[in-house]
């Protein structure tokens, strides 16, 4: 397959499939797109929840999307891509089923859209053996437990808003990447990210507990906190702190001691 360039707002014939791409915002820092399937043979439309996905590729919706009683989206197998396509996936009664829910799976990408409403987490994988995931441009609100969690390490939450969750805002394991997220008014912390994770270019405020808690050997730069209930940011040790702004949190605690780490220009008075 020849490699082509990609321009906002162009159509291209790629292997015989017809793929929209549409450049978001020229605000959003990333400069994400969305795919979305326009010709035969191009992914497997998703039309009604509750739905497993048991193999591999491309996935999408078309409509918002409501769950009631149980998972709305269960994922049992690695290297797979969920595209929302701006739609929601909706909890809707009581219980403790979860919007899209894996257990240490690899290599799933979820992206462009809403879930909110589960009485549980948003999008959680479960396991301590997750690796690789992504999860990008997604709106996680009003769930009943964390709006993004997920166990094992080296994901990558870029672009997301998480919003009135019962708990974090966003939960990534070990070496993950964090960037460019806005999380408010959470039950808990706004983000954490446990060890050896970069934190990067993230606004934090209003959540009930810590604006950001990073894990011992994390890089942070760039995020903003702010009104938040007890730490702006919360710093394990032996971690590069820099260029961050943290205000108006917890009484004295805009920032914490850290004597392991190394710090460059913040402002935390």
């Amino acid at each position: 397959m020849k490699t082509r360039t990609i321009t906002s707002g162009k159509r291209f014939v790629v292997g015989g499939a017809l793929l929209l791409l549409f450049a978001l915002s020229a605000s959003h820092a990333f400069g994400e797109f969305y795919v979305i399937a326009g010709g035969r043979g191009v992914g497997t439309k998703i039309a009604s929840l509750p739905y497993t996905i048991s193999s591999p590729g491309f996935y999408y919706i078309t409509k918002d999307l409501t769950a009631t009683g149980s998972d709305g989206i269960t994922i049992t197998a690695d290297n797979v891509t969920l595209d929302l396509m701006g739609f929601s996936l909706i909890g809707s009664g009581g219980g403790t089923y979860t919007g899209i829910y894996m257990n240490g799976r690899s290599n799933v990408e979820i992206r462009n859209g809403t879930v909110r409403n589960f009485p549980y987490i948003g999008i959680y994988d479960a396991n301590s053996g997750a690796t690789g995931h992504r999860v990008v441009n997604i709106r996680a609100r009003d769930n009943g437990g964390s709006g993004i969690y997920l166990y094992g390490t080296s994901h990558t939450v870029k672009g997301c808003t998480a919003v009135g969750n019962g708990n974090y805002g966003i939960h990534a394991g070990s070496g993950s990447t964090v960037t460019g997220n806005t999380c408010y008014d959470n039950d808990d912390d706004g983000i954490y990210a446990t060890a050896g994770s970069t934190v990067t270019g993230n606004t934090c405020y209003d959540n009930n507990n810590d604006g950001i808690t990073a894990g011992t050997g994390s890089t942070i730069t760039g995020n903003t906190c702010r009104n938040n209930t007890e730490y702006g940011i919360y710093l394990g040790g032996s971690s590069l702190v820099d260029q961050n702004t943290a205000y108006n949190n917890g009484t004295g605690k805009n920032m914490n001691s850290c004597p392991t780490c190394t710090f460059g220009t913040n402002h935390a008075p």
